[in-house]
């Protein structure tokens, strides 16, 4: 009788142990079809977010500026030089290119004594990355200025879709851009290296935060107004004389 008794308990207990077993099979199954519903919500909501060609909003200009070349704005070996950490998914970047940046080198681009340089500091997200490697990839094309504007034009929230690889495949079209050879350096994802070197210069300098400017080597941090940045300007200047 003990026998059996001890039989019956282990039938029960491996009856139990395998209805375990079947129920973490069944929560793991659920999970892994949550998760990959979810992955698909996400992708689908980016990809509606994305703007159509006829949503883009364009600059101004569609050309770059006269005194610009690559990445930087001004005459090489300028007595100031202004270096922008920027991101593009950053809404205070976009404040400070329009109330700021932009202003000063309509100012003083011309001039010979100011230079303003461009660095991604892309640490928003995802997008942030993929707008920055876009950016670059314009820069092959002579591209980078326009493509640069028409990133903060259409800004539509982080991580949301508004960067999404078909929102900069879009830019390029409405740039009239080589659009197979922009893709093409897109999905390589070859500037990966200028774009994480451009973020450890930043960190070099003390940048945790965009936007952040460094000027003659001094670092500010925030938008500053055009007449703030003038100031600086004037000080540095009359400090090179």
């Amino acid at each position: 009788m003990a026998s059996k008794g001890n039989r019956s308990v282990r039938a029960r207990r491996q009856e139990q142990q395998a209805r375990r077993q079947r129920q973490r099979r069944l929560y793991f199954g659920v999970g892994m079809t949550g998760l990959v519903i979810i992955v698909a919500l996400v992708l689908w909501v980016r990809q509606i977010n994305a703007p159509q060609l006829e949503e883009v909003l364009l600059p101004a200009s569609l050309e770059a500026p006269a005194n610009a070349e690559g990445k930087a704005w001004g005459t090489e070996g300028a007595p100031v030089l202004v270096q922008v950490f920027s991101d593009f998914q950053c809404p205070f970047c976009k404040r400070s290119l329009d109330e700021g940046e932009r202003p000063l080198m309509e100012a003083y681009a011309d001039t010979g004594l100011v230079r303003l340089e461009f660095h991604h500091y892309a640490f928003i997200g995802a997008e942030s990355v993929r707008a920055a490697e876009a950016a670059e990839c314009a820069n092959e094309q002579d591209m980078f200025w326009p493509y640069h504007d028409i990133l903060f034009l259409n800004q539509r929230g982080e991580n949301q879709g508004a960067f999404s690889d078909l929102a900069l495949h879009n830019f390029a079209v409405a740039l009239k851009m080589d659009v197979d050879a922009f893709d093409s350096c897109v999905d390589d994802n070859r500037y990966e290296t200028i774009i994480n070197g451009d973020k450890q210069l930043g960190e070099q300098f003390g940048v945790g935060s965009t936007p952040s400017l460094v000027i003659n080597g001094r670092l500010y941090t925030g938008a500053l107004p055009f007449s703030e940045l003038q100031s600086i300007v004037q000080s540095e200047l009359a400090s090179n004389n």
